[in-house]
């Protein structure tokens, strides 16, 4: 643009102002010469507001107007700098102009001031306002800026329509005729309650009667009282029962409830168990309290013999069932499909002296060994046989095998141990040159063990461990592994639960123990004397009794049923045979008398006074001593 260019201003048009409905714009007129002359075509023209005539500080940012008509030299153009800029503050305005078209834009100078009609605008927004204002004026909504503050004076609302969004503080000491309904949130403190309501955080007790009639009611939790019986978990071995409670034992031990004293029970009262642990569980009654009801017992059971004609007896192995059971001894080696009544036998290939047996849970695979000869296996329960080639698996004295009969443990004559991963392949367990005469392997086959003749015991899970100096002549050992007895004579019964690493001497009589037999847990435990008579355990050894009708003679192998409700004893004697037995009905139980049972089972036992509980329901095989 030609640097001529002239700027006159004529005058800042008058706007006329409305309070209530102002903007921020402006108009703005002036003159335009170019080389003298007035200027006749479009321009473009920028405008921006600085706080001095010259240098000074930009205040605003750049407006510009393109393509304004200039004629005559004559422009008029709108400005809008926006709300809060003019506040009262000297400013001028810069102006600068190009031809529609051209880049560059030519500075006019000097600037000019701005004058009043702007300032006009701030006047309306009240900034500068003296004295009061009448509320009648105010039209629109104040910012909550302008009404934040505290309000020593009394403010009444009393429009019902009032409405209030946000936090308020006070005590609330005022209030009157609130209504409950309208509390949506929040919690009411408990003080403010009556006696009788349930409070959040406080324990009550409700004397009255509490009907609860709809049948959508639920509850979470536990319950207490006279027929609502709740649960508690229990994960020691040892725990004193109170009224209308159940627990839930966890432990893999053998673990005791002990019963309620009768003073502090209303007829009426529940105690429940349940048997969630692998180690069983005993409910056991006070001194002064008994059982009534019909509970799995031995003490009344029957002990017959079998029909059979072989002697001396050294082995006896069952299935899980107990219905199918071998012999090994001076005959030979029988079989028998009816939980031990009737035997047939002896198998031809397995004619003379055998005295080593052991089958799979279902019966189908045997093993039998005698220290002349071979390990025999069948696998067709006992129809046919077959030595087992590894050698080290010959010349046996005992034998134990897992559910599956894949994994075996062989002890022989010549002192040392032999285990199988798979039948036929054999491996020594390491164990010193012994007289190892009694071995047992899991039935999971998750541990195997073997007991001498010198009192130790030595574990797949365990290591070596020295029990007494005696010579243990009975090992058997839980279908998990974790639980093992072992017999001495002469000497006592031990027990071990935790597989076999350490050991305790239980109850039993110190006496010549010849063998052993034990439930799947190891909960109920048969036991047999040289020249003696059976005893029997329902809890993991804690108690012992002799076996009603068991007679005085050398028992010498004892085998059971997985649930210890079938049992078959051997007599190693010319005139001796194989007897057996199931678990009977017992009516009663006498005081300081216990229930027992095994992972699975549970008992809920109702006190019905006169310092007797009753059984009302149960789930499993409940044993009494």
């Amino acid at each position: 643009m030609n640097r001529l260019i002239q700027f006159v201003l004529l005058l800042l048009a008058s706007v006329t102002l409305k309070v209530d409905a102002q903007g921020t714009a402006f108009n703005y007129q002036g003159r335009l010469n170019v080389a003298g002359l007035p200027a006749n075509t479009n321009y473009d023209f920028r405008f921006i507001i600085f706080d001095a005539v010259t240098n000074g500080n930009q205040i605003s940012v750049p407006l510009t107007n393109s393509a304004v008509a200039v004629s005559g030299g004559l422009f008029n153009v709108t400005l809008d700098f926006g709300p809060g800029l003019f506040t009262g503050t000297n400013y001028w305005l810069d102006l600068a102009v190009r031809a529609t078209g051209d880049t560059n834009f030519v500075t006019l100078s000097p600037r000019q001031p701005v004058l009043p009609v702007p300032y006009a605008i701030f006047a309306t927004g009240a900034s500068n306002l003296l004295g009061a204002l009448a509320a009648t004026q105010i039209v629109g909504t104040l910012p909550s800026a302008q009404i934040s503050g505290t309000y020593s004076g009394q403010v009444n609302f009393v429009n019902s329509t009032n409405t209030f969004s946000g936090a308020f503080a006070g005590s609330g000491a005022a209030l009157t005729n609130l209504n409950a309904t309208q509390l949506t949130t929040g919690t009411v403190a408990d003080v403010r309650l009556s006696a009788n309501v349930a409070l959040l955080n406080q324990n009550q007790t409700f004397t009255g009667a509490n009907n609860l009639t709809n049948n959508a009611n639920s509850f979470t939790g536990s319950f207490f009282g006279n027929g609502l019986v709740g649960w508690i978990p229990v994960s020691g071995t040892a725990v004193q029962a109170v009224r209308d409670t159940g627990y839930l034992l966890l432990n893999s031990q053998f673990t005791t409830v002990t019963l309620p004293a009768s003073a502090s029970l209303l007829t009426g009262d529940i105690v429940r168990i349940s048997g969630a642990g692998i180690g069983g569980w005993r409910a056991q009654a006070n001194s002064n309290q008994s059982y009534l009801g019909n509970f799995s017992s031995y003490l009344n059971s029957l002990w017959l013999p079998a029909r059979v004609s072989g002697t001396k007896w050294l082995s006896l192995a069952a299935s899980s069932d107990g219905s199918r059971m071998y012999a090994a001894g001076g005959s030979g080696v029988f079989a028998s499909t009816d939980s031990g009544h009737t035997w047939n036998g002896p198998v031809s290939v397995l004619a003379g002296s055998w005295n080593a047996v052991a089958t799979s849970a279902n019966g189908s695979t045997v093993l039998a060994g005698v220290p002349s000869k071979a390990v025999q296996v069948s696998y067709d329960a006992g129809t046919t046989w077959t030595p087992l080639v590894s050698t080290l698996a010959s010349n046996a004295i005992a034998i134990g095998c897992s559910y599956d009969a894949t994994k075996a443990i062989v002890a022989n004559k010549s002192g040392l141990v032999y285990t199988n991963n798979s039948v036929g392949v054999w491996s020594s367990i390491g164990a010193s040159a012994a007289t190892w005469d009694t071995v047992a392997y899991a039935g999971s086959g998750a541990n195997f063990a073997a007991a001498n003749t010198s009192g130790i015991i030595f574990s797949q899970a365990g290591g070596s461990v020295s029990v007494t100096n005696k010579a243990i002549t009975g090992l058997v050992i839980s279908a998990d592994g974790t639980k093992l007895v072992a017999c001495v004579s002469p000497g006592g019964i031990y027990t071990s639960a935790n597989s076999g690493a350490t050991w305790g001497n239980s109850t039993a009589p110190w006496i010549n123990w010849n063998c052993l037999a034990a439930s799947a847990d190891c909960t109920r435990l048969a036991a047999g004397i040289s020249n003696g008579v059976i005893y029997i355990s329902a809890n993991f050894g804690a108690s012992w009794s002799a076996l009603t009708g068991s007679s005085n003679t050398v028992w010498s192998a004892l085998a059971t049923s997985a649930d210890g409700s079938k049992l078959a004893g051997g007599v190693n004697a010319t005139s001796g045979g194989i007897y057996y037995s199931t678990a009977g009905t017992q009516s009663t139980t006498s005081t300081n008398g216990f229930l027992t049972g095994s992972q699975g089972s549970a008992v809920e036992l109702q006190y019905i006074g006169n310092n007797q509980f009753m059984p009302v329901s149960s789930v499993g095989t409940i044993w009494a001593n």
